[in-house]
């Protein structure tokens, strides 16, 4: 009869276990989290780069060349941090138009809107080529999810009724892809200093005990007609 008792009280012991191991989360299975925790919007320095190639016998740059150097300038405008970089052949085949070209593209550049201090010059080996490019590069700044991938994950078995590790991918990639400039996520941009003449003509209102509030024109004006209590 004790032997009974003493089965019967293992197995429900054995059974109890097994229950609570059966309802235990799994360890490898992932904490839940918000997806902009999970998949957190990361930035990374990369570089545009443009080669001009041009051949021994050319005599400069071509409208081909010209039209692409101001598409260039366009893209440093809207992403580009740092200066524009301007790469020359040296040894090569093409080293002397590749000077000439140089020349013609700090102007295009210059008079595209560039001032001269965010353009700096250089050389590269290029002994023994015949068309190596010159080589115009800016540093720009993306923006990406983390943990994000195309994979697809087949949640038909999913009896824990887990997550998929792309759950909230649409939102921290579609972030990513709206923000204009990564590189405001690493450190704010610089503000630009008050206009010397407004904050003069405010201190002169001020000193003359007259309201310094801008005046407003009667198109900036406006009156309700009719008020419903």
């Amino acid at each position: 009869m004790d032997m009974d008792l003493s089965l019967r009280c293992s197995a429900l012991v054995t059974g109890s276990i097994l229950l609570l191991a059966s309802c235990a989360v799994s360890p490898t299975q992932p904490v839940w989290q918000l997806p902009g925790e999970r998949h957190k919007i990361t930035v990374k320095e990369t570089s545009d780069r443009l080669n001009l190639v041009l051949d021994p016998g050319d005599a400069g740059l071509s409208l081909a060349h010209k039209s692409t150097i101001l598409a260039f300038a366009r893209a440093y405008r809207d992403h580009g941090h740092g200066p524009v970089a301007i790469s020359i052949p040296a040894g090569s085949a093409n080293a002397q138009i590749a000077v000439r070209a140089a020349a013609q593209t700090r102007e295009i550049l210059y008079d595209d809107g560039l001032a001269w201090a965010q353009m700096v010059g250089g050389h590269y080996e290029a002994r023994g080529q015949t068309t190596p490019p010159i080589i115009l590069s800016f540093r720009r700044y993306t923006a990406s999810a983390e943990g994000c991938s195309v994979a697809r994950q087949n949640m038909s078995h999913n009896y824990s009724n887990a997550t998929s590790k792309n759950f909230g991918c649409f939102l921290a990639v579609n972030t990513a892809a709206m923000i204009a400039d990564p590189y405001d996520l690493v450190a704010p941009q610089d503000m630009t200093a008050p206009p010397a003449e407004r904050r003069m003509a405010t201190y002169e209102l001020y000193v003359a005990g007259e309201s310094t509030a801008t005046e407003r024109t009667s198109d900036e004006e406006g009156s309700v007609s009719d008020v419903v209590d």
